[in-house]
């Protein structure tokens, strides 16, 4: 993948071009200072203090102050008890010191304001409709639907925008690691890895296996996040909401694909290279990021949405979007939709978009219309869903493939978990074991005071 094709697909390049094909969207400027609030950095570091390193530990999760009143996260205050009590009388000041804590959180350095921003988001959202789905330049924060009450990634909000993206890898991807894994991207100067080689690490024994090691653990974690659409609701299956559901640049290429997770071919890349550029962090080196809010559509069907595959600016296959589920209407249905896509295509998209080898993701409406989402770069993150990336470059190919799941047996595992890694660690040792025994020791503690004191 070249770093031209990857640009080529970020939302503000193609979205003035496509306007009138694709979903109403609203495109924002975001600051440096919340570009380092999302990378878990100080948004306002003190130009006279120390500067943290880049690879140093992130700081808290805490949401921006919210200065609109806008804020979809009430405060609890201490008359409103938790619901599980100790004792039928209200001790609920055993468990919040007061409502003045919520004050102090409010003033609290890790938790900045962003006033403008703030503004100009909760002013689209209400252009939009009432409610938008977020996304960065590639990439929407779908593996942080967990965290919504909906499971969903729908947006009313610049408090829940926040949230999302804060809490997304993919949205961290887009940060730190998308043009990295680009075959002919440069760092500017003074870029720190994460991930290093011998060399740099003064030739560390194991240094270039540990690295490796590393990327294939971000690959594993990319496959479980970034399959599916945007918003993925508490069950593990993928939402089509975002007008289909939008789906990002940056996937994780499955096994069958034989791409790395660096975004260049496994052949033509020897692994200490891959090792060398997969795996960075998040520096200010003056590259503009930008929000993309897009107008939510309750009610779409996933089975609506395909990816398209252009190969030598042909389009040589496509792909029902979910490979995860079977369509009882679908085999029968794609022999109308793929002259409508293909007529898509031929018109609107080739003459338009400059690269040669691509995938764009459509939704067909109940009506015919074809629905443009999104541009991913071939290969790289990007998912081939029911091909390979081999059949999919072959050099002859007579007319295009169109490809659903046929019957039940025949679809492919859904990859989104829709929980957080360490959710799934409940092991003795394990974070969650940890946080469960200090609680069970802090409620002893309680349980002992209010003996002493009745």
């Amino acid at each position: 993948m070249l770093l031209e094709e990857l640009l080529r697909c970020q939302i503000h390049e193609w979205y003035p071009v496509f306007r009138r094909h694709t979903v109403p969207t609203v495109i924002l400027p975001l600051p440096a200072a919340f570009l380092r609030y999302l990378a878990g950095r100080p948004a306002y570091p003190d130009p006279d203090g120390e500067q943290p390193e880049d690879d140093a530990e992130p700081l808290p999760f805490f949401l921006p102050a919210i200065t609109s009143g806008r804020n979809a996260f009430p405060p609890a205050h201490a008359h409103h008890p938790d619901p599980v009590s100790l004792l039928d009388r209200d001790n609920s000041d055993l468990f919040f010191d007061s409502a003045d804590d919520d004050d102090r959180d409010a003033d609290s350095p890790l938790r900045p304001a962003f006033p403008d921003l703030e503004a100009a988001v909760d002013s689209a959202i209400a252009e939009l409709g009432g409610a938008a789905l977020p996304k960065l330049n590639w990439s929407a924060p779908k593996d942080a639907a967990f965290m919504s009450a909906d499971g969903t990634i729908r947006c009313t909000c610049f408090a829940e925008v926040a949230m999302l993206l804060r809490s997304s890898d993919c949205v961290a991807h887009d940060l730190a690691c998308a043009r990295p894994s680009c075959k002919d991207f440069s760092p500017p100067a003074g870029v720190r890895r994460n991930a290093t080689t011998g060399a740099d690490e003064g030739a560390r024994p194991n240094a270039d296996k540990d690295a490796k090691d590393t990327i294939e653990e971000k690959t594993d974690q990319h496959k479980a996040l970034e399959a599916g659409g945007m918003g993925a609701p508490a069950n593990g299956r993928e939402s089509s909401n975002d007008a289909g559901s939008m789906s990002d640049s940056k996937e994780t290429a499955d096994k069958g694909g034989n791409k790395s997770s660096a975004g260049s071919e496994v052949d033509d890349a020897p692994q200490e290279d891959v090792a060398q550029e997969s795996y960075w962090t998040w520096v200010d080196d003056g590259f503009q990021y930008y929000l993309a809010l897009r107008k939510w559509y309750p009610g779409l069907r996933p089975e609506s949405e395909f990816r398209c595959f252009v190969w030598q600016r042909r389009l040589v296959a496509v792909s029902q979007r979910d490979p995860s589920a079977y369509y009882p209407s679908l085999p029968r249905w794609s022999a109308e939709v793929q002259p409508k896509i293909e007529a898509l295509f031929e018109q609107v998209i080739e003459p338009q978009f400059a690269s040669e080898n691509y995938t764009f993701d459509v939704y067909v409406r109940a009506d015919g219309r074809v629905k443009l989402i999104d541009f991913n770069p071939w290969g790289g993150y990007t998912l081939p869903l029911l091909f390979t990336w081999e059949e999919l470059e072959q050099e002859v190919r007579e007319e295009l493939e169109f490809r659903v799941v046929m019957q039940h047996g025949a679809v492919r595992p859904g990859l989104m978990t829709a929980v957080p890694y360490d959710m799934l660690d409940w092991g003795e040792g394990s974070g969650w074991d940890v946080f469960l025994k200090k609680a069970d020791d802090e409620l002893n503690k309680q349980m002992a005071s209010l003996g002493a004191n009745s």
